[in-house]
């Protein structure tokens, strides 16, 4: 093989293996961005993280220590985590991720009592 032939073949090789897949696709790995309060009292000053592993879907908003899970179905292009807590009167209060893909990243709404705001993650 010619070496302008050879340095081409690796070239293309390299670039298709370094080619971001599309999360519609296959949205497995690790997700971040940073959440833009719509409404209220949002966690804004750090990023969230999205985290999709086999049938698992986890959402941190505010990379805080409350985990949203769900359960992610392959081909499914949604993404939906959930956390339900109790207010100080015993009141279930749940928080809400959806995601869904927006090309080569993932939008989502994330929503709680107190927030509602939307987020662009891309993969990690």
């Amino acid at each position: 093989m010619r070496p302008i032939a050879l340095f081409a073949f690796s070239l293309t090789a390299f670039l298709s293996a370094c080619a971001t897949q599309d999360p519609g696709q296959d949205p497995t790995g690790t997700w971040v961005g940073s959440l833009i309060a719509d409404q209220g009292t949002c966690p804004t000053s750090l990023t969230s993280t999205l985290r999709i592993r086999g049938k698992e879907i986890m959402f941190t908003p505010g990379d805080s220590s409350k985990v949203l899970r769900g359960t992610y179905v392959h081909g499914s292009n949604h993404y939906h985590a959930e956390l339900i807590e109790q207010d100080m009167n015993h009141h279930a209060t749940p928080l809400v991720f959806n995601g869904y893909p927006v090309g080569q990243a993932i939008g989502g709404i994330y929503g709680s009592n107190a927030c509602r705001a939307h987020i662009t993650m891309t993969r990690r």
